[in-house]
């Protein structure tokens, strides 16, 4: 499995831009990646998964965990994406509270910044 992982900062929030398939072979990998990005966060952590093509149970469990982990540091978390892979799932497992869906950087990190 081929995946990247680009951190970068946008308007005081750390964006982590995830490409690639996220399945079991990767979700310790992912895990550590999340980590690092919350600890850099600074008023929140935006995962942009658009360049994702396929996200298993087990890498949507490492994304809820970062998020519930955000939630207790008083942290804002999102997640942007477009693709059925990702946002089906989440809806269809009534998520979309602990992992709140934008459709782009700026609208993400507008909902980060605003708690």
């Amino acid at each position: 499995m081929v995946w990247s992982a680009t951190p970068e900062v946008h308007r005081g929030v750390q964006i982590l831009t995830l490409t690639g398939e996220l399945d079991l072979a990767v979700v310790d990998e992912l895990g550590r990646v999340l980590d690092e990005a919350l600890a850099r966060a600074g008023h929140g952590l935006v995962v942009d998964l658009i360049g994702v093509s396929f996200c298993d149970s087990s890498c949507l469990h490492a994304l809820l965990r970062t998020a519930r982990r955000a939630h207790s540091e008083g942290l804002g978390f999102g997640l942007v994406a477009v693709s059925p892979a990702i946002v089906r799932p989440v809806t269809v497992l009534n998520l979309t509270q602990a992992l709140p869906i934008s459709a782009s950087i700026n609208d993400a990190v507008a909902r980060v910044r605003r708690g």
